[in-house]
């Protein structure tokens, strides 16, 4: 699946896509003034936009939540069963059963990420971790919270002040209108 592809086309009709290859998803940002501290879930509105990009582009929609194309499957997972679950959990189920590409939230990613990679991520994914929450904000609390068990815990909360300056510094350039994206388009 080529997620550099997918993500140049949403982005092309104004959508924010990040490609995250090494865990092959693509991040899908919807909105930075809308902040749900319990639910973490691409919504229905991102959702049929994504579907109609990826219909104009020969994909087949199987399911809900499941479309597949020339290059394979990619799928969103199943929201969260509960509010208190794990906001990965789902999308860690989709990526382990390598069926194709997945796409998720940034703060699904930069979790995931660290469960796999930790509990010390190594200096060059922490720099594609700092260029996506430059673009995608993530939230910083629920990631702390589900790592709060792990021995990863650690590794994040050192880099937990680069991840907010990095996420702030992009806030504020969208704030005063001179946020350049380093998105695919």
């Amino acid at each position: 699946m080529n997620i550099l592809e997918i993500s140049r086309w949403l982005n092309q009709r104004g959508l924010s896509a990040a490609p995250c290859p090494w865990l092959d998803a693509v991040s899908i940002f919807v909105d930075e003034r809308y902040e749900n501290y319990d639910y973490d879930i691409i919504g229905p509105r991102a959702r049929l936009q994504i579907a109609e990009v990826l219909q104009d582009h020969d994909f087949r929609q199987l399911s809900g939540r499941v479309f597949e194309g020339p290059q394979g499957r990619i799928e969103f997972p199943r929201p969260s069963r509960s509010l208190a679950t794990d906001p990965s959990e789902e999308f860690e189920q989709v990526v382990d059963s390598a069926m194709g590409a997945v796409f998720a939230t940034p703060t699904q990613i930069l979790l995931t990420t660290w469960r796999r990679e930790g509990p010390e991520i190594a200096p060059a994914r922490q720099q594609d971790l700092l260029k996506l929450v430059r673009e995608q904000p993530a939230n910083l609390d629920k990631i702390r919270d589900w790592l709060r068990r792990t021995p990863c815990l650690a590794d994040f909360q050192r880099a937990r002040p680069r991840l907010e300056k990095a996420q702030e510094q992009g806030l504020q350039q969208r704030r005063r209108g001179t946020f350049r994206t380093q998105l695919p388009h």
